[in-house]
């Protein structure tokens, strides 16, 4: 009965993704901003339903102006997806624009959307300031036989920058500004009272708040689960799909952050960095950057023969020979060092000269890359850690800044830290942890901007928390012993997993209960995987290469949605 339902939405949500297009809450309508006129017609006849209020899709027949509760007036469709559909509308009790995502009135699509009013409602009422970067689900309610979610109205999502920047990719100070927010909303839907695994985190599913500022959100819950709950197999979307979910290993937190490090990739180079068509195609991609996944990894995989053959007598295995493996280059032969154009002005030299993309910039960058792309979950960097990493720090010779300031609120609220309001920062550009852990404010100098939806200090995440194992895993997804910064000089902090939530197998069916397996081992610092070495230069002749004028720089790149100019005012 449950998997006939999961299999009915898995496989409409497949449908619709091979059709193209994604829905977020974006005020930018699908249909070039013109408002619905009537029903919206297709281009044959469609049955009605519903008393004549669904079509044959059972999708709710959108008419424009329409009111729904005597309030929500409808101004436009802003898109379709497999769940349903997403409008623009006027709340006319708040006076304010709001979207609306209305819900297919079929029951398996119905289910899932209270799983995700459920998650949506936890993650609101840890988040009453609206500080940590996911979406505000304002109300719910039933009309006609749909299930309607209300949310703020946000701005463009991160494809259409990247698509509107001709693929160029953002710059690799706003691709930081993005880092920065996301590592915080992760490390936020990882604290214990939350332990939310997004599921699908893309840019199609992270929104500008502001298409004027760097400010982001993280929407679409619909595929999310908390750990050790409900379970799905067919999760992620393809190009950001971590390799324990292809290779059928227990997944947990830690699949978010994969996804994110192919994210930022493809912000700042404007491609996909895996841009696998099959899940086949997926592994081969990733294996020709990163190389072949570790033999213990492997190991534990129950769909490793899909991709491996394993050697008799020598215990290890061999990448499988495609048909068209001609194309492929050997494990590890694309470099993410090139990739990102480390020392050869960024991708394609497009960045050659650009204050803020030195050598030493895209060596952090990469670096960090490198330790979110791990194909171990268990040593692959967590959000606690990543805000603690140089790339979010300015220069080497700076001291302790938003980050540390981060890690900083981290110690203090497990009593092992100064006062929080005595937390020292060397550096006058960046914003003290009293004002805000990632609030990046002015910096005139370096060409900074204000964001929106600014959080407070982490600590406050943290505050009232004892250190009990049990109490701790929220910092990192893996259990491990990190010395903390050298400018903190506090010692180091034992972390682990949380003992009592079990981990997630991707053959659990998602309404079936899952048996609770021992906690993961600490790693000590001694036996923890040293940093990745830095890979010697490789010269490459820089492409097609303009030098762009300062307006450039400081307006971003030009882009352009739907003839709506969206200016950044940050390089």
């Amino acid at each position: 009965m449950f998997k006939k339902i999961f299999d009915f939405v898995y496989y409409a949500k497949k449908k619709k993704r091979a059709g193209g297009g994604a829905v977020g809450l974006s005020s930018q309508p699908q249909n070039n901003g013109a408002p619905v006129e009537g029903p919206v017609a297709n281009k044959k006849e469609r049955r009605v339903y519903n008393d004549g209020h669904d079509d044959d899709n059972h999708d709710y027949i959108i008419r424009s102006g329409e009111k729904f509760l005597d309030r929500y007036e409808i101004i436009s469709l802003l898109g379709k997806g497999s769940f349903g559909q997403v409008v623009k509308a006027r709340d006319e009790e708040e006076d304010c624009y709001v979207a609306i995502k209305i819900i297919k009135n079929k029951k398996p699509f119905l289910n899932q959307a209270q799983i995700e009013v459920r998650l949506l409602e936890m993650m609101n009422r840890a988040d009453v300031d609206n500080k940590y970067y996911i979406v505000k689900l304002k109300r719910h309610f039933m009309w006609r036989n749909h299930l309607c979610l209300v949310f703020e109205l946000l701005s463009y999502n991160l494809y259409d920058l990247i698509r509107n920047t001709n693929f160029k990719g953002v710059s690799l100070n706003l691709t930081r500004k993005f880092a920065a927010q996301l590592c915080t909303a992760l490390l936020f839907l990882s604290t214990p009272d939350l332990s939310i695994i997004h599921c699908d985190l893309k840019p199609e599913n992270i929104l500008l708040c502001n298409p004027k500022r760097s400010a982001i959100k993280i929407v679409d819950f619909g595929s999310s689960c908390q750990l050790g709950q409900r379970i799905y197999q067919y999760i992620q979307s393809r190009f950001y799909r971590s390799p324990e979910v292809l290779l059928g290993i227990p997944y947990d937190l830690a699949i978010d952050m994969w996804s994110l490090g192919c994210i930022l990739v493809e912000m700042h180079t404007g491609e996909p960095l895996f841009s696998g068509t099959n899940e086949v195609d997926q592994m081969n991609k990733i294996i020709e950057v990163l190389g072949m996944p570790p033999k213990h990894i492997l190991d534990q995989a129950q769909k490793a023969h899909k991709y491996f053959d394993k050697l008799p007598g020598v215990d290890s295995y061999t990448l499988k020979k495609p048909k068209d493996a001609k194309k492929y280059r050997n494990p590890g032969g694309r470099r993410l060092h090139d990739i990102l154009g480390v020392e050869t002005g960024g991708p394609y030299a497009r960045r050659l000269g650009e204050p803020g993309h030195s050598v030493s910039d895209y060596l952090k960058f990469k670096d960090l890359i490198v330790r979110m792309l791990d194909y171990d979950p268990k040593t692959r960097i967590t959000p606690y850690y990543a805000l603690q990493h140089n790339f979010f720090k300015r220069t080497s010779e700076e001291g302790t800044n938003t980050a540390s300031g981060i890690a900083q609120a981290g110690l203090h609220s497990l009593g092992a830290s100064p006062p929080f309001n005595s937390l020292p920062s060397n550096n006058p550009g960046d914003t003290n942890v009293q004002s805000s852990a990632i609030r990046l404010r002015s910096d005139q100098c370096r060409g900074r901007t204000t964001m929106d939806c600014d959080p407070p200090p982490i600590a406050s995440m943290y505050h009232g928390y004892q250190t009990a194992p049990m109490a701790r895993h929220h910092l990192p997804h893996h259990a491990t012993v990190y010395p903390m910064n050298p400018a903190s000089a506090v010692g180091t902090l034992v972390h682990c997993r949380p003992t009592s939530l079990p981990f997630l197998h991707p053959q659990h069916h998602p309404y079936q209960p899952i048996q609770s397996q021992p906690p993961r081992s600490l790693h000590s610092l001694h036996n923890h995987p040293p940093p990745p070495p830095v890979q010697q230069p490789v010269a490459r002749v820089p492409t097609s290469h303009s030098n762009r004028t300062k307006q450039e720089q400081d307006d971003m790149i030009g882009v352009c949605i739907g003839q709506s100019p969206v200016a950044i005012n940050i390089t």
